[in-house]
């Protein structure tokens, strides 16, 4: 079968035609609606995130949780500058094309005042060689007098129109101009607005600079204690396992499947409907430490998260993402966890004080669980959130609603 070349060209071309299309355009371009929304977001996100290291702020030394949050405040202060910088290059399109809409209406304006004199002009030489009520009168006939009487009706009405053009382009002119002074306004306050917040990103580069210096000087000991947390998540996700293992084999005789009742597999599919739209596991947070396996930037050591780490406020409420029934209570050393069954899931919600559930207790979305502890020795309040499918860890980023 022969190719008609010319015939592909032309498809691609059409088809290249369409990315520069208006509707493909429309698709990408980011409004100043969306741009002030998601200024506010990232404003509220530094200001709780600045909460959280005031906590910690009486705290003589340092931590890494510290070192964390500063980094996550200089990420956002960064997309705020940047969601300025965008709100003013809409608002210098928005001057530019106020500015060009002015010099047309002036332009327009200019051209209606030279044709409206040139009217008044032409009815006033009219009046003065022939009367109009002569002009009438001087008709040959009935028909011709008509004729003349709807002339001289549609001429008066054009010429009031001319003057009521001259009005209103006059009004669309103080109109531009108000747009045009309000715009640059605007781009004056969020200059001023830009320039502060750059200031305090450089405030925050220089408070993260210091903390890493502080950091390096006991890289020892703090090497230790991420060993340490390593060691205690390790313990942690053995628990779990044997748990999760125990489950599968209840009432089932292929150990291998995870023995569900008809009320279970429908949680379970719903549950995996919420993919990306389960809530957080409390109403505020910060994430500090990710999924995965990750190296450390300053201590050069790996990290096998197999959960989120949430900083949160002191008090904070640990709260279930999602239906399902507390399959276990988990004793650790110095915190309690908690296994949330959802069908073929579990949620768990590790480093509790004090528990509000009960294992066998059937849970509802945002159902408080407990209350997040505060580590006496560094102020900070962190939750150690996981998400597993039977056996296998999930990112628990992936399933909870994006917050920016």
């Amino acid at each position: 079968m022969r190719i008609n070349y010319k015939i592909l060209i032309f498809c691609i071309f059409i088809g290249l035609m369409g990315l520069n299309s208006p509707t493909y355009a429309q698709k990408k371009k980011v409004t100043k609606k969306q741009l002030q929304s998601k200024q506010r977001r990232l404003e509220k996100n530094i200001s709780y995130t600045k909460k959280l290291l005031n906590e910690t702020k009486h705290k003589k030394k340092s931590s890494l949780n510290q070192l964390n949050l500063l980094q996550q405040q200089v990420k956002e202060r960064k997309r705020l500058i940047n969601a300025y910088s965008n709100e003013i290059v809409l608002i210098d399109n928005q001057i530019n094309i106020d500015r060009k809409n002015i010099e047309e209406l002036k332009s327009e304006l200019k051209q209606l005042k030279k044709e409206y004199a040139n009217l008044i002009y032409q009815s006033y030489k009219s009046r003065s060689q022939y009367d109009q009520w002569m002009f009438i009168i001087a008709s040959t006939d009935f028909y011709q007098a008509m004729r003349r009487i709807r002339y001289l009706k549609e001429y008066n009405t054009y010429r009031r129109s001319k003057a009521d053009d001259i009005i209103q382009t006059k009004a669309k002119i103080e109109e531009e101009i108000a747009s045009y002074e309000k715009q640059k306004d605007e781009r004056l306050g969020l200059l001023i607005t830009k320039e502060n917040e750059t200031q305090e990103l450089e405030k925050d580069r220089l408070r993260k600079k210091s903390v890493i210096n502080r950091l390096q000087q006991k890289e020892k000991d703090l090497r230790k204690q991420l060993l340490q947390q390593q060691k205690e998540w390790n313990k942690l996700n053995k628990k779990l396992q044997k748990i999760i293992e125990e489950e599968m084999r209840k009432n089932s005789k292929n150990n291998n499947r995870l023995p569900m009742t008809p009320a279970e597999v429908q949680l379970s599919k719903d549950f995996v409907s919420n993919i990306g739209k389960l809530p957080w596991p409390m109403k505020r947070g910060a994430i500090i430490s990710h999924f995965g396996k990750h190296n450390h930037p300053q201590l050069h050591v790996t990290i096998d998260n197999k959960g989120v780490d949430f900083q949160c406020e002191q008090s904070t409420i640990a709260r279930a993402v999602f239906a399902g029934k507390v399959a276990r209570i988990i004793q650790m050393a110095k915190y309690k966890a908690v296994l949330v069954k959802h069908g073929n899931y579990f949620t768990v919600y590790n480093k509790l004080g004090q528990i509000f559930v009960k294992e066998g207790d059937m849970l509802t979305t945002k159902q408080k669980i407990g209350v997040v502890m505060t580590d006496k020795d560094s102020g900070e309040t962190v939750l150690h959130f996981e998400l597993w499918k039977q056996l296998q860890p999930q990112n628990p980023e992936k399933w909870i609603i994006k917050r920016r």
